[in-house]
C-alpha cells in the first residue's frame, strides 16, 4: 500500500479490500472456535488492547506535530476531525462532510483513519450477529453471504453518484469485504471452496483482473 500511493506499484485499490476480507476472517474464526457461546466482553477487551493504544498515540502526536510544523489549515482540520476519531466514525463525518479520501490526503492528516473506523464498527456489530444466530455453521455462513451481496448492491448504487464517498468509506457498503471473509471462516463456505477444481479458481482470478480498474480509468 505505501508502494501504491507512492506511485511505485499498481492494484493498490485492493488493499483495502483485502484487509477487510482478512480482518472478516479472523474475527470471524475466532468468534466460532470452542465450544458455546463467544465472551463478548474478553473479544472486545483483546480487540481494544489491539487497536486503541496505537490509536491513542495517534491522536496526541498528530496534532502537536501539526501545530509544530504544519498549517493552520491542518491544524484546524485535525481539531474538528479529532472527536469523530475517538469516537471511532470519523469515516461517516467524511461522508457527511463529503471529504472525499483522495482529495482529502493532502489536507486532512487523519484521512486514513475512516478504515480503522470501519473496522471498529463491524468488530461493534457482527459479534452481536454471530450470537444471535448461536453459532450455528450454515446459519451464520448464510447470513454472512446474504449481508455481502446486499452491501455489494449498495456499493454499486452509491457508487453511481457524482460524489463517490459514500460508496468508499460507508461501512455498509464496504461489509461486502468483511462479510466475505467472515464467510470464508465458515466450514460450509471452506467445505465447499475446497471443492472447487484449481480451473475455476484461474478462470475467477483472470474474470477479476480484467475487470478491475486501473489507476488511471
Amino acid at each position: 500500500m505505501l508502494l501504491f500511493h507512492a506511485g511505485h506499484l499498481g492494484g493498490g485499490f485492493l488493499g483495502v479490500d483485502l484487509f477487510f476480507v482478512l480482518s472478516g476472517f479472523l474475527i470471524t474464526g475466532l468468534l466460532l472456535q470452542g465450544a458455546g457461546r463467544p465472551r463478548l466482553g474478553a473479544f472486545w477487551e483483546r480487540r481494544a488492547r489491539r487497536l486503541l493504544p496505537a490509536l491513542g498515540v495517534l491522536v496526541v502526536v498528530v496534532p502537536l506535530l501539526t501545530w509544530a510544523v504544519g498549517r493552520l489549515d491542518l491544524l484546524r482540520a485535525v481539531q474538528q476531525d479529532t472527536p469523530w476519531v475517538l469516537a471511532q466514525v470519523v469515516n461517516w463525518h467524511y461522508i457527511g462532510e463529503q471529504i472525499g479520501y483522495w482529495n482529502a490526503s493532502g489536507t486532512r492528516p487523519f484521512a486514513h483513519l475512516w478504515s480503522i473506523a470501519v473496522e471498529w464498527q463491524f468488530y461493534l456489530v457482527w459479534p452481536l450477529v454471530v450470537v444471535l444466530l448461536g453459532k450455528g455453521r450454515w446459519r451464520v455462513a448464510v447470513v454472512a453471504l446474504a449481508g455481502a451481496l446486499g452491501s455489494l448492491l449498495l456499493m454499486v448504487t452509491f457508487g453511481a453518484a457524482v460524489d463517490t464517498t459514500r460508496a468508499y468509506e460507508g461501512t455498509d457498503t464496504r461489509a461486502f469485504a468483511l462479510l466475505l471473509g467472515a464467510a470464508a471462516a465458515t466450514a460450509p463456505v471452506r467445505e465447499a471452496v475446497a471443492r472447487l477444481p484449481r480451473r475455476g479458481w484461474t478462470w475467477c482470478a483472470r474474470c477479476c483482473s480484467a475487470g478491475w480498474p486501473s489507476r488511471g480509468s
